[in-house]
């Protein structure tokens, strides 16, 4: 069995596990959208809704156990979170003008460096910034919005588990 199929073998049935758990108590997943080269994707957040304080949290939003202080040694390539009044995917629960936001990723199951996991990067609008070049939808553009000042992005120091469940092929 190849390594990632093996890893996404690990992912599946982790996801399984928590789902059943899922059912005992009142947290659910949360299945939200983002950008892959281009494509719509899906990925499951499993804990977000969860009372456990050891949970990442980024203002209105839950992020699940924040694997950065943990001493899980695995890669977590980058989740490009897009945060402006244009974005679509996203928003605060109850408040659809509240950190609208995007999301990019970075690799998706069978491309190199995917495992299920993400280093959360921010990215706001720069001097530069124009509304009109939404929605960022790859690695590609959010790097050349970087680069022309359209965009600033901040590593936020948190690791999240959000398993890609739909679109990526």
């Amino acid at each position: 069995m190849g390594i990632h199929r093996l890893a996404r073998a690990v992912a599946v049935s982790a996801i399984a596990a928590a789902l059943v758990a899922g059912t005992a108590v009142a947290a659910q997943p949360r299945v939200e959208g983002a950008f892959y080269n281009g494509q719509a994707v899906q990925f499951l957040q499993p804990a977000v809704f969860s009372a456990d304080p050891n949970g990442g949290t980024f203002a209105c939003f839950g992020l699940g156990p924040n694997l950065a202080e943990t001493s899980r040694s695995a890669p977590t390539p980058a989740l490009y979170v897009i945060l402006n009044d244009s974005a679509t995917q996203d928003h605060c629960d109850g408040d659809a003008t509240a950190l609208r936001h995007d999301h990019v990723l970075s690799t998706v199951p069978g491309q190199p460096g995917y495992t299920g996991s993400w280093s959360l990067i921010l990215a706001v609008p720069g001097p530069n910034f124009d509304p009109a070049d939404m929605p960022y939808t790859s690695v590609a553009q959010v790097q050349a919005g970087v680069a022309s000042g359209e965009l600033v992005l901040t590593d936020v120091g948190v690791q999240m588990i959000a398993p890609v469940i739909g679109g990526a092929h």
